[in-house]
């Protein structure tokens, strides 16, 4: 008897669910486009820190095409990393998903003028900058 009046619970709960027929996926076209990697913010035990790319010694570049299809090349310390991936934008951040399987990464950004400021931490967690490890990543990208 309990699991009929759980199974009827069950239903009734699933049937008066309504889906919400808004679309939040907001599309930011000001993204579409090359972006290069031109700061480096993070958080090191001593405290906060602003690195050059150069002088971390790692360069990376965006691509956000208009068809939601993007690339990401990345290379640090002599070593290359490409990534495509899809894209959208939603509350605040752009999740990339990898085309080669895989669930979409969210990355929290900022976009003023020319530049946007994308929180890096679940892509790339920590970098070591003269020996000391930076993490909490705030990458600063300009638009080409």
């Amino acid at each position: 008897m309990r699991k009929i009046i759980f199974l009827i619970m069950l239903l009734s709960v699933l049937t008066s669910c309504n889906k919400d027929n808004s679309n939040p996926v907001i599309t930011d076209n000001g993204l579409i486009g090359t972006w290069v990697l031109t700061d480096i913010r993070g958080t090191t035990p001593q405290g906060s820190v602003t690195i050059s790319p150069d002088s971390a010694v790692i360069s990376m570049t965006i691509i956000m095409n208009s068809d939601k299809t993007g690339s990401l090349s990345m290379i640090q310390q002599g070593q290359t990393t490409n990534q495509s991936f899809t894209w959208i934008t939603l509350n605040g951040n752009i999740i990339l998903t990898p085309t080669n399987g895989g669930i979409g990464i969210p990355l929290s950004y900022t976009k003023t003028g020319n530049k946007i400021n994308v929180g890096f931490s679940n892509i790339l967690p920590s970098i070591s900058y003269h020996g000391v490890t930076v993490t909490s990543l705030i990458l600063e990208f300009t638009k080409q």
